[in-house]
């Protein structure tokens, strides 16, 4: 009985019933929804009303792993003989695709592959939380982002009638990310593309739109056809080891602690494109090494 009821109090703590509509910072969000968008107020009102307040998602935003974990941690969680043999064998069975974007866009498959990796491991963990829970809970409670997740839960709706998805069912990350390569609301309406003919873009169901889609969202940040990602440096040395191209706009410095051995490399415009869909220097190098991993 004591185990039951300890199981329900862990519950209740991460999971809030709040009517969000009633929130001091909603009337904005409705306002801007209803008189820039031509949403129903009755139907915003009943969405928020519906929205649950998670606190657990306001613990994972306030601890994210690319803060938290040394390199040689983040490292150890993405680049396994699994996720590489997996990988491998995605590029195989979608090489069609990826090879299409990879003459459109410039974007090396093993690269695209490495994301897909990383973020849901091929499609296998795409999130199990309501985005609706996600963004309010974040928009309208995190002390830090408050005002960037409202904007997203704007996006959202306008996500959801724009695909006609469920906005009370469609599901995602803590953090409100969703499909095969985890795009937030604004970056699935800005970049996402349909890249299987159907004329709809579903980065749910469609391996080839989320392959597309990040291809066109790194082409769109900067990628460099044919350029490098990260170049091995030395203290004192870096120009003797790295001449930058002309057509580099950055040359970024990186520092990382691996088996205790200090690691230097310069970064160019490739990389900070990587770095633009999660932006951190620990989630950028994961996708290198492991897209360098399906190249042996």
């Amino acid at each position: 009985m004591k185990q039951l009821l300890l199981s329900i109090s862990i519950s209740i703590s991460f999971f809030t019933f709040a009517d969000y509509s009633m929130h001091k910072d909603s009337k904005a969000v409705i306002d801007e929804l209803v008189n820039e968008y031509g949403f129903k107020e009755s139907y915003v009102i009943e969405v928020l009303k519906d929205a649950k307040k998670r606190n657990e998602m306001l613990v994972s935003v306030a601890n994210p792993a690319e803060k938290t974990k040394t390199w040689d941690d983040y490292k150890a969680i993405f680049i396994k003989k699994k996720r590489i043999r997996d990988g491998k064998k995605f590029i195989n069975d979608n090489l069609k695709t990826l090879e299409r974007a990879e003459e459109e866009f410039g974007v090396p498959k093993e690269i695209v592959t490495a994301i897909l990796g990383v973020e849901t491991d091929y499609g296998r963990v795409m999130g199990k939380y309501r985005v609706i829970d996600s963004l309010t809970t974040l928009g309208f409670d995190d002390p830090r982002r408050s005002k960037f997740f409202r904007s997203e839960l704007i996006q959202f709706f306008i996500l959801t009638r724009e695909n006609n998805l469920d906005i009370l069912e469609t599901k995602g990350s803590y953090a409100g990310a969703m499909g095969y390569g985890q795009f937030i609301s604004s970056s699935y309406r800005a970049y996402a593309i349909d890249y299987d003919g159907d004329e709809y873009v579903d980065l749910f169901n469609s391996v080839d739109d989320a392959i597309g889609s990040i291809a066109n969202y790194l082409k769109r940040h900067g990628w460099k056809r044919n350029g490098n990602i990260v170049t091995r440096s030395y203290p004192n040395n870096v120009r003797k080891f790295f001449k930058p191209d002309e057509s580099l706009s950055r040359f970024l410095p990186l520092s990382f602690k691996e088996n205790g051995e200090d690691l230097h490399f310069i970064a160019d415009d490739n990389f900070y494109a990587i770095a633009r869909y999660n932006i951190s220097d620990v989630y950028a190098m994961a996708v290198y090494y492991l897209s360098e991993e399906f190249k042996k």
